[in-house]
């Protein structure tokens, strides 16, 4: 069977409201899209995000002022590519796609989200799985979601906690049940790293279920300095979330800083995957397409102005958080 067969949630079934078969075109679900124009228009930030140029790449940042510009001009496009991994429409992305569709098909989860900024990938996936619900594609199953996220930002946290707000009562609706809890986290710093890993454990203990979410990050991270002093945290949250039924999604923009085989942030996750990793985590290769990084690009329509459409592009990894004598 090929990678393209291997496939829980067929394409075919995807419903207009999250992907336009005709044009090819990612929608972002509608209540998601809701909740977005809400804080938008709530905290005044439709002239930021209007504002965008075509070559800004706003990463975000620890003050407000950084934290609105991602916001404004960033958040659909980050929620646009945890969807494009989570409903995979050109078949591309299988193994990513397969690790959502059967972690989030109900019981108990404990999801870790690091960095989660003001929430686009873990809110992407929850809302996508109940919007496949609420069409009749997938199962309504009880779902009880225990979400930590790490964040820098005060403000990103803060947004999260509006968002989820407003997504909860269509979450519910669809037997989607979320606990959250936000914590500062800086990814070069110990203590902070151990106060949610802390929190992980305890929460994730007697879960059947875990996934660590990590999204958006090849902007903070920069190049090699930074990498190396991010790296024992990296190494100890991996450690420490890997147990039976335990799986990490890597998302990340399909840019250079990323894929290149030599320098890119996917090629050092590799190696320190291969050779400090190694006991506790695996990547998941599983089909016929070998290359552990997969790649998806698509055009997404705007949640702020739907005449018009903007490319999304996808680089994502799907490590096996098994552990090994």
């Amino acid at each position: 069977m090929s990678e393209k067969e291997q496939r829980l949630l067929d394409p075919g079934l995807l419903p207009e409201t999250l992907w336009d078969a005709v044009s090819e075109t990612l929608r972002l679900p509608p209540a998601i899209v809701r909740a977005y124009q809400t804080l938008i228009e709530h905290h005044g930030l439709q002239g930021l995000a209007e504002a965008r140029g075509a070559k800004d790449s706003p990463v975000g940042g620890s003050n407000r002022q950084e934290t609105d510009k991602h916001f404004a001009q960033a958040f659909s496009g980050s929620v646009a590519r945890a969807q494009l991994a989570v409903i995979d429409p050109k078949r591309e992305v299988s193994r990513a796609s397969n690790a959502f569709i059967q972690t989030l098909s109900g019981n108990h989860l404990c999801v870790t989200d690091a960095p989660c900024g003001a929430g686009a990938a873990v809110f992407a996936f929850l809302t996508a799985i109940a919007e496949l619900r609420a069409r009749d594609v997938l199962p309504r199953q009880p779902l009880n979601v225990h979400l930590i996220g790490g964040e820098i930002s005060e403000h990103a946290r803060a947004y999260a906690a509006e968002i989820l707000d407003e997504l909860r009562p269509f979450l519910e609706s669809q037997a989607i049940f979320v606990e959250a809890e936000f914590f500062p986290w800086d990814v070069t710093d110990k203590l902070s790293n151990t106060n949610l890993i802390r929190r992980m454990t305890l929460v994730s203990d007697g879960t059947p279920k875990c996934l660590l979410v990590v999204a958006n990050f090849s902007g903070a991270l920069g190049r090699n300095s930074k990498r190396k002093a991010a790296q024992p945290q990296i190494e100890e949250l991996f450690r420490h979330a890997s147990a039976t039924n335990s799986v990490a999604i890597w998302i990340e923009p399909q840019m250079n800083t990323v894929t290149d085989e030599v320098n890119g942030l996917f090629a050092e996750l590799m190696k320190w995957v291969t050779k400090l990793f190694h006991r506790f985590a695996r990547v998941n290769t599983d089909g016929d397409v070998p290359n552990p990084v997969l790649l998806s690009d698509c055009q997404f329509q705007s949640p702020l102005n739907p005449a018009k459409t903007h490319p999304v592009r996808l680089a994502v990894m799907r490590l096996d958080l098994v552990r090994s004598a």
